[in-house]
């Protein structure tokens, strides 16, 4: 009985971490827009800055790609994640019973992020928005294949390679959410925990 509850309790963490994750990546991230110059000297002045600036804004730009993200291994330190990454920008911090969670948060080109979650500098959790296009070629049909205790092997047999949405580690237990999405953007979505599928969506699909 204890066992089973304990098993619930993860369960239930797990998923509350899932919707944390979700939400922080799909807040939404922005620039501001650069202001004019009035004179064509500051105008000269200025483009050369915002050259100088382009270029590296997409240095960094480049390092926020689904290569990388699939790099970030759970229990990784912010100092592992941010030698790869460049430093991230702080979303969010909590310390509850002495551990202490703080979500960190890195822009890419147009709306694509990524953010990784920390439990006391350790990885636990990671999450991503747009780092891989939408080329996915899914059907109503393969989504009925599928079916619930597949490993993740066996549905991308049937569905294709997808795309890695979050991850994340709680105690022995790894929940991991993959999608497989068209260029319409119709798609289909399955969560694994343990590499057992427990959960699909679709949304769209003919």
């Amino acid at each position: 009985m204890v066992s089973k509850r304990k098993t619930v309790l993860k369960r239930s963490w797990v998923l509350l971490l899932v919707v944390i994750m979700i939400a922080t990546f799909t807040s939404g991230c922005g620039n501001a827009d650069k202001s004019s110059e009035k004179s064509t000297e500051e105008n000269v002045t200025t483009a050369s800055s915002e050259t100088k600036a382009e270029v590296e804004t997409t240095k960094e730009d480049s390092k926020i790609n689904y290569e990388n993200f699939m790099s970030i291994k759970m229990g990784s330190s912010l100092a592992d994640v941010e030698s790869m990454l460049g430093e991230g920008s702080e979303q969010s911090s909590s310390e509850v019973g002495g551990i202490k969670t703080v979500i960190y948060q890195w822009n890419g080109s147009s709306l694509s992020n990524m953010n990784v979650t920390f439990q006391n500098d350790e990885v636990m959790g990671k999450a991503q928005a747009g780092l891989k296009g939408w080329n996915d070629n899914v059907t109503l049909d393969m989504y009925n294949q599928i079916k619930e205790g597949m490993s993740l092997d066996e549905v991308s047999s049937i569905l294709g390679e997808g795309q890695l949405m979050s991850q994340a580690k709680i105690l022995d237990m790894e929940t991991m959410m993959y999608a497989w999405i068209n260029s319409d953007g119709s798609n289909i979505g399955c969560t694994f925990t343990d590499d057992k599928m427990d959960m699909k969506t679709q949304t769209s699909l003919e």
